[in-house]
């Protein structure tokens, strides 16, 4: 399959599988970028929670 194939592919799919599917990308672009492992390492490992966010507090706040 081409590049061209894949992307009229991708512009088809449901908005949750296109938000997948970019996630998948993301990652295998970063897997192997010690910086990125390092920093996505501190970030999970943060035990103070106004470090966080709900999803849900996410959605909300672009949608208004």
């Amino acid at each position: 399959m081409s590049l061209a194939e894949l992307k009229e592919q991708a512009a088809i799919l449901q908005p949750e599988e296109q938000a997948e599917l970019a996630a998948f990308v993301a990652e295998r672009l970063r897997q192997d970028d010690p910086a990125y492992r390092k920093e996505l390492t501190r970030l999970m490992d943060d035990r103070d929670l106004k470090h966080w966010q709900r999803w849900s507090d996410v959605k909300q706040g672009s949608q208004g």
